[in-house]
């Protein structure tokens, strides 16, 4: 699989989101190496007030977002889960898109292993897929060129057939951008 480069993250995040739906995100993880297509995402940029970096807003929670395209943003919900974020557009601006979904090709043994649970519902949940995939909140901040999460190209026949846009989930403000992509 082509890794995408980190210039893949420098564009407008409602694109990049779309754009990621159908790739693979890989992790070469201590454990071993853990892959699943992308099958759902959501794009947040400071003008949004549903973004954690709305009004260009830099905070220690988050810095990561104002960081260089493609850099891991790792931050906790709920005070007990994870969600993984790719930084996108250009250095100061906080916008990234939000890992959702995504189906697992690779690693499903590790995978189930960290969430001790069945494939069916292995990685349909933003928290789910972190978990299952055991990924650090270290590596927030982390860069593209140096990180061991990646997304690469999927081979045309995991393809979707088409990427429908709907509103986010779980938030009170900007619902009615239709920001989330979601393979079918």
């Amino acid at each position: 699989m082509k890794k995408v480069p980190a210039s893949f993250f420098n564009d407008d995040t409602v694109m990049v989101a779309r754009n990621m739906v159908g790739k693979t995100l890989v992790y070469e993880s201590s454990q071993g190496l853990m892959a699943g297509v992308i099958k759902e995402t959501e794009a947040y940029t400071q003008d949004d007030p549903a973004c954690h970096a709305y009004l260009g807003k830099q905070t220690k929670r988050n810095r990561a977002m104002f960081e260089s395209p493609g850099t891991l943003y790792i931050y906790m919900i709920y005070g007990m889960y994870y969600c993984l974020n790719f930084v996108c557009e250009e250095v100061g601006k906080g916008c990234a898109v939000l890992i959702r979904e995504l189906i697992p090709t690779h690693g499903m043994d590790l995978m189930k292993k960290n969430r001790d649970c069945s494939k069916d519902n292995l990685l349909n949940g933003p928290s789910k897929l972190v978990q299952a995939f055991g990924i650090s909140p270290t590596l927030n901040g982390c860069s593209y060129d140096r990180s061991p999460l990646f997304v690469c190209e999927t081979p045309v026949s995991s393809s979707f057939l088409s990427i429908n846009h709907y509103p986010r989930i779980g938030i009170s403000k900007g619902v009615d951008c239709l920001w989330r992509f979601r393979g079918e």
